[in-house]
């Protein structure tokens, strides 16, 4: 794990990014984040219920209040995301009052950070499905122009193992019974995010 781990943080600190961690009552999501903010990783947005993350990061003997923290509700940007997500989504049924309603959502709020500039990149999956993950970001995002499906995969690094020690799992969570078509489309689409 520290080669992948010392590959991110030399890649990342050349060009240094925002990302959004829309998990921010989480204790793992807490610890990560003091982690990439003392190693200057990435620029963290922690996206939740503050009272609740202060407490939790206190719980864990965690200093978080140099990290840079909203609380959706209080957001400058609460309205003007609302706005948006309803013009994207009105034609699929969403209504103004749906809109505010995910736009408090964590996840979502993240998503539309990262869709209208204001990050570069979201992570999301600690206490989240695959599913609540992905459906903000499909909705507002959307997939890749071209793309025949949407997959995922997982960065794994095995120690005293006698072969490589990097592999990428994909997909293992999303696309449950892939066919040989889904399976090349799969592997070309994994092989393009790790490059």
């Amino acid at each position: 794990m520290e080669k992948i781990i010392d590959k991110i943080i030399a890649r990342a600190k050349q060009n240094i990014k925002t990302i959004v961690l829309p998990e921010a009552e989480d204790e793992r999501v807490l610890k990560a984040a003091r982690m990439i903010k003392d190693q200057n990783i990435a620029k963290i947005i922690l996206v939740g219920d503050k009272l609740q993350a202060l407490r939790k990061a206190k719980i864990a003997d965690l200093n978080i209040e140099d990290i840079e923290f909203v609380t959706p509700c209080e957001s400058e940007h609460y309205e003007e995301f609302v706005h948006y997500l309803y013009e994207l989504r009105k034609e699929k049924g969403m209504t103004v009052n749906m809109a505010r309603e995910c736009v408090l959502d964590p996840v979502y709020f993240g998503v539309l950070m990262v869709k209208l500039g204001l990050a570069d990149g979201l992570v999301s999956g600690a206490c989240h499905s695959t599913a609540d993950t992905l459906r903000p970001a499909l909705q507002i995002i959307k997939a890749k122009t071209g793309t025949k499906l949407v997959s995922s995969f997982f960065l794994m690094e095995i120690e005293n193992s006698k072969y490589e020690k990097e592999y990428i799992f994909s997909d293992c969570g999303l696309i449950p019974n892939p066919d040989k078509t889904d399976l090349a489309e799969i592997a070309i689409l994994a092989n393009d995010t790790y490059k």
